[in-house]
């Protein structure tokens, strides 16, 4: 951990995920490598062995509370989330995705609370790089582009022709 560049929420990520999954690789034992690669950031897993418990209880309420986000906006409703902030229902989806992975960090803060030089703390670190990865994927164009395309694919198909002549 004191090899590791420090991690700031919405600052660039100091390392990629490549290389800190090589440093880890390198340091850990192959035991705690293999349990390090269990964590991803989005995906729930249901290994409750030290450290991933807290994890995977976090990311399995974020899962739920997006599933419940979605489906109260198909059946014209408020959602009834359960640990994600409830302003997030009014936001558009680049904040709310956003404010959610905020959030996310600063259960991982929690989660990493007291915890120096464990595999927790390891595992910690992983998931906010992520999180730092995610957050500066996001292009405003892009994704502008891509929901013009799924909200109008006609529109899509007619500039595509268009740019082919």
């Amino acid at each position: 951990m004191c090899s590791l560049p420090s991690l700031t929420f919405d600052k660039v990520p100091p390392i990629s995920l490549d290389e800190f999954n090589s440093d880890a690789k390198s340091q850990l034992s192959s035991r705690h490598f293999r349990l390090l690669e269990l964590v991803e950031l989005g995906k729930i897993n249901s290994e409750k062995k030290a450290g991933l418990k807290s994890i995977a209880e976090m990311l399995a309420d974020v899962q739920q509370d997006i599933s419940e986000i979605r489906s109260a906006k198909a059946q014209n409703r408020q959602p009834q989330m359960a640990k994600l902030p409830k302003s997030l229902s009014a936001l558009n989806p680049l904040e709310r995705e956003k404010l959610i992975l905020q959030w996310q960090w600063e259960e991982l803060d929690s989660i990493e609370s007291g915890k120096t030089f464990t595999l927790t703390e390891v595992m910690v670190y992983k998931l906010k790089l992520q999180i730092l990865n995610r957050l500066h994927s996001f292009d405003e164009k892009k994704g502008a582009q891509i929901l013009a395309s799924v909200v109008n694919p006609s529109k899509k198909e007619k500039d595509d022709g268009r740019s082919e002549n």
